[in-house]
């Protein structure tokens, strides 16, 4: 029976344990750092007395740390390859490349999103501590995290593109990944944005106020109408059609890139 050269769960579990055992001491300095700045927040209360009423007056900071601190990480997921000799290293190590991969996936998806979480729930139960001994009431609990309604799990979905978006920047680029991948994002955005300004003005041309009275791939605003203002709509199923590759298409789609992106650096 031949072995199995792209996922053996035994060999798999060896290289993950070898990995965390070797970067225990860099994976807890990161939890206490983001520990320590979620601990921040009960002390600002209590030094400038500034105190929040609802979880909204919060939600903010979470995000922006959720977004900020998770892409860090990601981008330093395959720092070996900085050195060759480390590069050499990582490749020779015994598990299979898809194993590396699917181990690094891990920590910096729901490996980080479970510590990111814990952290904030501290840090929530901090603070409302704290409020509570100000005020007598505790914060208002008025902001659902994984709610569809409120919008709120669009962020988690944005969360997941964007991990894509920079595990793949993070084998694409040696050094300085996290802000060569930011760089990078915004100009293929802006290049879309560019190429769909173009596109709508050949259409409509000037029926336009200005070219770029528009949402890209979405709607156009142009003279017409009552009122002399009209606007063009994309379809609901058109709509749908967007949502679905956004929530389930991009980050799979960018994952599978990264991979092979990996794959190539064994040639």
């Amino acid at each position: 029976m031949q072995p199995n050269n792209v996922l053996d769960f035994r060999r798999f579990g060896f290289y993950l344990r070898q990995h965390l055992l070797a970067s225990w001491k860099s994976y807890m300095l990161g939890t206490l750092a983001i520990l320590g700045i979620m601990l921040l927040f009960p002390l600002f209360i209590l030094v400038t007395g500034n105190i929040p009423n609802r979880m909204t007056d919060l939600v903010g900071f979470y995000y922006v740390g959720l977004f900020f601190a998770g892409m860090l990480f990601t981008s330093m997921s395959f720092t070996d390859f900085i050195n060759k000799e480390k590069g050499v290293h990582f490749l020779m190590l015994p598990a299979s490349l898809f194993e590396k991969y699917i181990s690094m996936f891990l920590i910096t998806s729901i490996g980080f999103l479970l510590v990111y979480n814990l952290c904030a729930s501290i840090g929530f139960f901090a603070i409302d501590n704290v409020v509570r001994s100000k005020t007598g009431m505790g914060l208002a609990r008025n902001w659902e995290f994984f709610n569809t309604k409120n919008g709120a799990i669009y962020f988690y979905y944005g969360y997941v593109f964007l991990h894509a978006v920079f595990l793949l920047g993070a084998i694409s680029f040696q050094r300085l990944a996290f802000f060569k991948t930011f760089v990078t994002t915004l100009l293929i955005l802006g290049g879309l944005y560019l190429l769909n300004t173009i596109f709508v003005w050949i259409l409509f041309g000037n029926k336009m106020y200005y070219p770029f009275q528009q949402v890209p791939f979405l709607l156009v605003a142009t003279k017409g109408g009552v009122y002399n203002s009209e606007m063009f709509i994309i379809s609901e199923k058109m709509i749908k059609s967007y949502a679905f590759i956004a929530e389930y298409v991009l980050a799979p789609v960018l994952w599978t890139i990264a991979y092979f992106r990996l794959k190539d650096k064994e040639i």
